[in-house]
């Protein structure tokens, strides 16, 4: 039999053990109310500094009141600028990203963050604050191509955008400006076109500064959740996910098909503010069917 120091120690331990444990499987759910309904997400574990600094925003009440100050139906709604809220002030930090393409992707209800373009953002910073809900559409197997197809643009294009700026390609400067100089002299000409094939045409040059850059299109279950479920599928690997919505999806709905200006911007003011609750993980799952990976 154990004496009663030793056995003092065994019940400590076990409290200690216990307490751990308990603090371990519990969690923390954000809860967005909006004029249009309440919207509940869990944020991941595996994008601690997201995570973490999207909870002190929200239990500081930073988040009250602000705008849906941009919404794109069958692609995403936007919120998370300050300047639109109680503290009339932007946030002067951003974010390093914590990418997991991988893991996670632009399926219906994802939560990630807002970020200025690779031009301006190379490291692909994520705002200190914006962030956007996907509502997105269904994808089949040729759109997906075409996605990818897209995505590998969006990458070039904000390459070629930096080489520019650097200065130090002056040959993809005299080629930009020519047809920049043909738009300005007729605005028929097609602009969008002629620098898409100018980027392409720049590929080797691309390539050599910065690597291969085809894209690596997606994965069979990816494909599925797309086909199924829905997404933004180019946004893929490029910025941040940190968080799902796991109750509340048709009020992601209802805010995506509102009237908009030609900014984007809902015509009827839509507000929100941010709650958090702690639950144990055990009850997170059970409840909203939401499977910790």
């Amino acid at each position: 039999m154990a004496s009663k120091p030793k056995q003092a120690l065994i019940r400590l331990l076990c409290i200690l053990c216990v307490g751990a444990f308990s603090c371990a499987e519990k969690d923390e759910l954000v809860i967005f109310n909006t004029d249009k309904g309440q919207m509940i997400a869990v944020l991941y574990e595996d994008t601690p500094e997201h995570k973490k600094n999207f909870l002190k925003l929200a239990k500081s009440g930073s988040y009250d009141s602000i705008l849906f100050h941009r919404v794109i139906d069958q692609f995403m709604i936007q919120s998370g600028d300050l300047s639109t809220g109680k503290s009339a002030q932007a946030v002067d930090y951003r974010l390093s990203a914590e990418f997991l393409p991988d893991k996670y992707i632009h399926e219906k209800g994802t939560l990630a963050a807002a970020r200025l373009g690779d031009a301006a953002n190379p490291l692909k910073e994520s705002s200190g604050s914006q962030f956007y809900i996907v509502h997105g559409q269904q994808f089949d197997a040729q759109a997906l191509v075409q996605r990818a197809e897209r995505r590998e643009y969006l990458k070039l294009y904000g390459l070629f955008e930096r080489m520019l700026k650097s200065k130090r390609f002056p040959e993809l400067t005299e080629k930009y400006n020519y047809h920049m100089g043909l738009y300005e002299q007729d605005s028929t000409y097609d602009i969008v076109e002629a620098q898409r094939k100018l980027i392409y045409q720049s590929l080797p040059i691309i390539e050599k500064q910065f690597g291969d850059q085809s894209d690596p299109g997606f994965p069979d279950w990816a494909e599925v959740i797309y086909a199924t479920i829905g997404g933004a599928p180019h946004l893929d690997g490029e910025y941040t996910i940190f968080g799902k919505v796991i109750e509340g999806l048709e009020v992601v709905d209802a805010i995506a098909e509102v009237p908009t200006d030609t900014a984007d911007r809902p015509i009827e003011a839509i507000r929100l503010s941010v709650d958090v609750i702690e639950l144990p993980k055990s009850v997170i799952e059970e409840k909203y069917r939401f499977k910790y990976k």
